[in-house]
């Protein structure tokens, strides 16, 4: 399955996820809202007759025990009624006082009330009543309410003020939504550190699976490679050393020592290969150790200038410029190898005529140890991985010829000089340049 494939069904199983979880707090927002307008639809006629009894509480002691004689055994039995006796009696109580007190009903005092009713229901809602017709057009209303709302309404049902169902009052509250999400505040919490929790694991597993398949990929790669890179010394070696066995080569001494020599050079080959291998095994598990040793950092310069000079058939030159004066102490095994490594490719990702050069200077207790030449270069979207194992520079298919290798150099040389306390950085440009600088801390040669 490739890592396309795999990232489009982690985006639509995401998507799955959200809508799923979207349409789960739709529908409880959707409950919420209904009942929230069951309970206004209960409450508000209460309230609507609650204000009518405080507007009949302000008459004379003599009006209300009048009052109290009509209505009091109705007000005793206002919930045992049924709706039509309930209904009833608000458009009785209304008229009356309407009659009485000669004046309408107070739609503060109702919004007041209405609001205290909500609150005991555990509701905070922000409302306010007005006065319609039979048809739903307002009357009267708050002035500040007056014109069009900006958000989502509820209305409740109206209750009709006289009988002729003319005129009723009628609740408008204002925030359905925000009561919802309050009433939802830890659902919707919970619901977020859900998905994301969710949406964290999927693309964690995502990265993990293409990795392992990245890393299948690199392992038949890198088996490839090595079986290819090592047949050529394996089948080298057979064919010399049964020519040697078969005494051609005896009244040939000149002969015989150059097959000598070409054995000792692939054999070579083969056991720098197997000890590379081991040394950055060694390294992931934190096995190796490193001696400490002084090392004469000019010297170790010519000797590889020397070696790859001898070694390499392309047209090469070398400069070197060391500016140290502190001791250095590190491994002088390991870090000839790493720097080694680094001359080595920069003779395979070049063309026939190249120039290398060694540097090395000291700052602010530090050794930067450079190694400069003027080859392919790397491009700058390997740039950032070019030190991970059986990574490789991206230019090994430059050139008609392939250039042989594992993608285990730089991990080599970057494993390493880490292990010794210090870094290994990289800078190119395709085409032009590239230059590995190797960082080293200055250490007390008593260490």
């Amino acid at each position: 399955m490739t890592g396309k494939y795999i990232k489009t069904i982690t985006f639509l199983s995401l998507i799955i996820i959200v809508v799923i979880q979207g349409a789960w707090l739709v529908n409880t927002y959707r409950m919420i809202e209904t009942q929230l307008l069951q309970t206004s639809n209960r409450l508000f006629p209460q309230a609507v007759l609650d204000e009518a009894q405080n507007r009949l509480e302000r008459l004379t002691n003599a009006q209300k025990e009048e009052l109290t004689l009509n209505f009091s055994a109705d007000f005793n039995r206002v919930q045992q009624i049924d709706q039509k006796v309930y209904s009833d009696l608000i458009i009785v109580m209304n008229q009356y006082a309407d009659s009485v007190y000669q004046t309408g009903i107070d739609l503060s005092s109702a919004d007041s009330i209405f609001t205290n009713y909500l609150v005991q229901e555990g509701y905070q809602a922000q409302l306010h009543c007005e006065l319609i017709d039979s048809t739903g057009s307002a009357l009267q209303t708050e002035e500040q309410f007056a014109g069009k709302y900006s958000q989502k309404i509820l209305r409740t049902i109206p209750v009709y003020l006289n009988k002729e169902h003319s005129t009723a009052i009628q609740a408008v509250i204002l925030n359905p939504y925000w009561i919802a999400f309050r009433q939802m505040s830890v659902l919707l919490i919970a619901t977020v550190l859900l998905i994301v929790f969710v949406a964290g694991c999927i693309i964690y597993q995502v990265k993990i699976i293409i990795r392992q398949n990245r890393i299948a990929r690199l392992r038949q790669d890198f088996t490839y490679a090595m079986i290819h890179d090592m047949k050529t010394p394996i089948t080298t070696i057979s064919m010399v050393g049964h020519t040697l066995e078969s005494g051609l080569m005896e009244n040939s001494p000149k002969l015989k020592k150059q097959y000598f020599a070409i054995l000792k050079e692939e054999s070579s080959h083969l056991l720098n290969l197997s000890e590379k291998i081991l040394t950055i095994a060694k390294l992931e598990q934190s096995r190796l150790k490193f001696t400490k040793d002084l090392v004469d950092l000019p010297k170790l310069f010519d000797e590889l200038i020397q070696k790859y000079t001898i070694k390499t058939e392309k047209n090469v030159t070398f400069q070197q410029n060391c500016q140290i004066t502190s001791p250095l102490i590190a491994d002088e095994e390991y870090l000839k190898e790493a720097i080694s490594n680094l001359i080595d490719n920069s003779l395979k990702y070049s063309d026939d005529e190249i120039l290398i050069r060694l540097s090395a200077e000291e700052r602010e207790n530090t050794f930067f140890i450079s190694v400069w030449d003027n080859g392919w270069g790397i491009p700058l979207k390997q740039q950032k991985r070019i030190f991970e194992k059986f990574q490789r520079g991206g230019l090994e298919y430059k050139k008609e010829k392939k250039v042989s290798g594992f993608g285990l150099g730089l991990n080599y040389v970057y494993k390493v000089i880490t292990a010794m306390g210090g870094n290994v950085t990289a800078e190119s440009i395709e085409g032009k340049y590239s230059e590995f600088t190797l960082t080293l801390p200055v250490q007390n040669e008593n260490v």
